[in-house]
Protein backbone atom coordinates (compact mmCIF):
# COMPACT_ATOMS: atom_id res chain seq x y z
CA UNK A 1 0.00 0.00 0.00
CA UNK A 2 1.62 3.11 -0.92
CA UNK A 3 1.48 6.24 1.64
CA UNK A 4 0.55 9.29 0.62
CA UNK A 5 2.98 12.62 0.87
CA UNK A 6 1.27 15.13 3.61
CA UNK A 7 0.87 18.39 2.20
CA UNK A 8 3.37 20.88 3.31
CA UNK A 9 1.98 22.63 6.41
CA UNK A 10 1.37 26.02 7.61
CA UNK A 11 5.04 26.34 9.04
CA UNK A 12 6.92 25.06 5.85
CA UNK A 13 4.47 27.83 3.96
CA UNK A 14 6.08 30.77 6.49
CA UNK A 15 9.75 29.62 6.35
CA UNK A 16 9.38 29.92 2.53
CA UNK A 17 7.94 33.17 2.10
CA UNK A 18 10.18 35.63 1.00
CA UNK A 19 9.59 39.72 2.07
CA UNK A 20 9.86 42.16 -0.70
CA UNK A 21 12.33 45.11 0.32
CA UNK A 22 10.45 48.18 -0.89
CA UNK A 23 12.58 51.13 -3.50
CA UNK A 24 12.30 53.93 -3.49
CA UNK A 25 9.54 55.98 -2.10
CA UNK A 26 6.63 54.67 -0.60
CA UNK A 27 3.88 57.23 0.10
CA UNK A 28 0.82 57.28 1.55
CA UNK A 29 -0.05 60.51 0.35
CA UNK A 30 -3.57 60.66 -0.75
CA UNK A 31 -5.61 62.71 -3.56
CA UNK A 32 -7.38 64.62 -0.47
CA UNK A 33 -3.56 65.04 1.01
CA UNK A 34 -2.31 66.34 -2.19
CA UNK A 35 -5.02 68.89 -2.78
CA UNK A 36 -3.83 70.33 0.76
CA UNK A 37 -0.42 69.75 0.15
CA UNK A 38 2.17 72.84 -0.53
CA UNK A 39 3.90 72.86 -3.99
CA UNK A 40 7.44 72.79 -2.33
CA UNK A 41 6.34 69.60 0.12
CA UNK A 42 5.30 67.85 -3.03
CA UNK A 43 8.46 68.61 -5.10
CA UNK A 44 10.87 67.15 -2.14
CA UNK A 45 8.57 64.16 -2.13
CA UNK A 46 8.05 64.17 -6.35
CA UNK A 47 12.15 64.15 -6.31
CA UNK A 48 12.87 61.52 -3.87
CA UNK A 49 10.13 59.02 -6.10
CA UNK A 50 12.59 59.70 -9.42
CA UNK A 51 15.88 58.68 -8.26
CA UNK A 52 16.85 56.31 -10.63
CA UNK A 53 18.28 57.70 -13.86
CA UNK A 54 16.05 55.62 -16.03
CA UNK A 55 13.34 56.64 -14.64
CA UNK A 56 13.72 60.42 -14.59
CA UNK A 57 15.20 59.87 -18.29
CA UNK A 58 11.72 58.22 -19.23
CA UNK A 59 10.04 61.17 -17.50
CA UNK A 60 11.92 63.64 -20.09
CA UNK A 61 10.80 61.45 -22.90
CA UNK A 62 7.22 61.82 -21.77
CA UNK A 63 7.53 65.14 -21.31
CA UNK A 64 9.26 65.70 -24.87
CA UNK A 65 6.24 63.67 -26.38
CA UNK A 66 3.84 65.87 -23.84
CA UNK A 67 4.55 68.90 -25.20
CA UNK A 68 5.27 68.16 -28.88
CA UNK A 69 2.63 66.11 -30.24
CA UNK A 70 0.11 68.90 -29.11
CA UNK A 71 1.67 71.38 -31.47
CA UNK A 72 1.70 68.53 -34.12
CA UNK A 73 -1.64 68.16 -33.71
CA UNK A 74 -2.56 71.85 -33.61
CA UNK A 75 -0.03 71.97 -37.41
CA UNK A 76 -2.17 69.13 -38.86
CA UNK A 77 -5.63 70.28 -37.49
CA UNK A 78 -5.84 66.40 -35.91
CA UNK A 79 -7.17 66.19 -32.19
CA UNK A 80 -7.28 63.37 -31.55
CA UNK A 81 -3.47 63.23 -32.23
CA UNK A 82 -2.81 65.91 -29.40
CA UNK A 83 -5.19 63.45 -27.20
CA UNK A 84 -3.08 60.10 -27.98
CA UNK A 85 0.10 61.49 -27.37
CA UNK A 86 -0.04 62.88 -24.20
CA UNK A 87 -2.00 59.66 -22.89
CA UNK A 88 1.11 58.06 -24.06
CA UNK A 89 3.15 60.40 -22.37
CA UNK A 90 1.18 60.10 -19.32
CA UNK A 91 1.55 56.29 -19.66
CA UNK A 92 5.15 56.46 -20.32
CA UNK A 93 6.02 58.08 -17.27
CA UNK A 94 3.60 56.09 -14.89
CA UNK A 95 5.02 52.67 -16.22
CA UNK A 96 8.75 53.95 -15.74
CA UNK A 97 7.88 53.73 -11.94
CA UNK A 98 6.47 50.01 -11.60
CA UNK A 99 9.16 48.81 -13.82
CA UNK A 100 11.76 50.71 -13.01
CA UNK A 101 11.84 52.34 -9.58
CA UNK A 102 9.24 50.43 -7.95
CA UNK A 103 7.39 52.66 -6.47
CA UNK A 104 3.82 54.01 -6.54
CA UNK A 105 3.66 57.08 -9.62
CA UNK A 106 2.64 60.43 -7.62
CA UNK A 107 -0.22 61.32 -10.23
CA UNK A 108 -2.84 59.91 -7.61
CA UNK A 109 -1.81 62.57 -4.77
CA UNK A 110 -1.68 65.73 -7.46
CA UNK A 111 -1.95 65.42 -11.52
CA UNK A 112 -1.57 69.17 -11.47
CA UNK A 113 1.36 69.16 -9.24
CA UNK A 114 2.92 66.34 -10.99
CA UNK A 115 2.92 68.07 -14.41
CA UNK A 116 4.65 71.06 -12.99
CA UNK A 117 7.02 69.25 -11.06
CA UNK A 118 7.61 67.29 -14.54
CA UNK A 119 8.41 70.44 -16.15
CA UNK A 120 10.40 71.52 -13.24
CA UNK A 121 12.61 68.45 -12.98
CA UNK A 122 13.42 68.58 -16.82
CA UNK A 123 14.06 72.04 -16.84
CA UNK A 124 16.67 71.57 -13.89
CA UNK A 125 18.62 68.48 -16.16
CA UNK A 126 18.88 70.53 -19.21
CA UNK A 127 20.44 73.04 -17.22
CA UNK A 128 22.52 70.59 -15.12
CA UNK A 129 21.10 71.57 -12.03
CA UNK A 130 19.40 68.36 -10.86
CA UNK A 131 22.50 66.85 -8.27
CA UNK A 132 22.48 70.24 -6.78
CA UNK A 133 18.29 70.54 -6.44
CA UNK A 134 18.60 67.09 -4.68
CA UNK A 135 21.68 68.45 -2.40
CA UNK A 136 19.57 71.80 -1.62
CA UNK A 137 16.23 69.45 -0.22
CA UNK A 138 18.56 67.32 1.86
CA UNK A 139 17.96 63.87 -0.56
CA UNK A 140 21.72 62.98 -1.43
CA UNK A 141 22.59 61.93 -4.57
CA UNK A 142 20.35 61.64 -7.41
CA UNK A 143 21.42 58.44 -7.49
CA UNK A 144 19.00 55.42 -6.82
CA UNK A 145 19.18 54.08 -3.43
CA UNK A 146 20.91 50.71 -2.22
CA UNK A 147 18.67 48.42 -0.83
CA UNK A 148 19.90 45.28 0.80
CA UNK A 149 18.23 41.63 -0.03
CA UNK A 150 16.20 40.51 3.73
CA UNK A 151 18.17 37.98 5.86
CA UNK A 152 17.36 33.85 5.02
Amino acid sequence: MKQQAAAPGPRFRQATQVKRVPQGVLTDKTFRDGLKMPFHEFWRLYLDAHRHPMTRGMHYSATIVGVITPVLAILHQQPLFCVAGIAFAVAMAVTSHWWVEHNRPLIRVNAFYGALADLRMCWLAMTGRIGAEYARLGLGDAAPRQHSLPAE
